[in-house]
């Protein structure tokens, strides 16, 4: 599916525009929005994602925050699609927020997480 992020302002330039660029993001700029995300949210997003996204953000979650994330996604799997499409659309809100923090940086088409 094509998630694309909504432009709330009219002058805003929005960097990431759809949940595919994030397939985009190297390990650390993953780690920092698989962080910032809350689980449950996270939770949400990987029930309906693509799967070799999610499976790269699953992949740089810590031990015990990837078991809590998957118990969630049992737990919410008959969760209606719009809030699982507003879950996705948080998480690029949340994408966003980190690219203006200049956490993340992009270059090219590429995303690369900035060391603190």
């Amino acid at each position: 599916m094509n998630w694309n992020l909504y432009n709330m302002g009219e002058n805003e330039e929005l960097t990431i525009k759809s949940f595919e660029e994030i397939s985009y993001f190297d390990n650390l700029a993953l780690y920092y929005l698989c962080n910032e995300t809350p689980p449950q949210t996270l939770a949400l997003v990987f029930l309906i994602g693509d799967s070799k996204v999610c499976g790269s953000m699953l992949g740089v979650l810590e031990g015990d925050r990837r078991q809590y994330v998957h118990q969630l996604m049992a737990e919410q799997k008959d969760v209606e699609l719009s809030k699982k499409e507003s879950a996705v659309q948080g998480l690029l809100i949340i994408a966003e927020g980190l690219i203006t923090r200049k956490l993340i940086v992009k270059n090219g088409k590429f995303y690369y997480g900035t060391k603190r």
